[in-house]
């Protein structure tokens, strides 16, 4: 979901979608906003809404849970991907991850955070690659480094023209980032 108004308009489609964990259609109720901090401040902000599968009354469902999470947030962090994407180019570019955390996190997030996301990104990189091959295949690219690669294939998969294209893949493939 790109924006607020796209979490509303789940939860009115949300009757028509079956259960990803039990498969039943109509048991999909709204169960709330999922909130976290900003990136700079400490105030909450929405990132996602929760929908239950209803297993209450004459309702069909098992009774479990599931989180719809706009596009631009990574599970477990306060980045947004944006700021993600912005920290990767400047290291790709030849910034050191310190220079290029303070001058994309604008001080707002720990250093250690930088080193914590580039870890988890090299990590992710296999399973990432792999959803990537199937929607295409890897263009044929001259950089050494990984990760510059994996950058090109984005590109490839998911309109090269946006500025953010990790939200971008996160929104087509539908699918984590960081997930396996």
């Amino acid at each position: 979901m790109r924006d607020r108004d796209g979490l509303d308009d789940v939860l009115i489609e949300s009757k028509l979608e079956a259960c990803p964990h039990c498969r039943r259609t109509g048991a999909l109720i709204g169960h709330g906003v999922l909130r976290g901090y900003a990136e700079q401040g400490s105030q909450l902000v929405v990132r996602g809404r929760r929908l239950l599968c209803a297993n209450r009354g004459q309702r069909p469902g098992c009774g479990r849970t599931l989180s719809v999470k706009l596009e631009t947030v990574l599970s477990g962090f306060v980045v947004r991907t944006l700021t993600l994407w912005c920290f990767f180019q400047a290291v790709l570019s030849g910034l050191t991850r310190r220079a290029a955390w303070l001058r994309e996190a604008r001080d707002a997030l720990s250093l250690s955070s930088a080193y914590r996301l580039w870890r988890r990104l090299g990590r992710a990189q296999s399973a990432l690659r792999s959803r990537l091959c199937r929607e295409t295949p890897p263009p044929t690219c001259a950089a050494r480094e990984p990760l510059a690669q994996l950058a090109q294939h984005l590109a490839v998969v998911v309109a090269s023209g946006l500025v953010d294209l990790f939200a971008a893949s996160q929104q087509q493939l539908q699918r984590g980032l960081f997930d396996p």
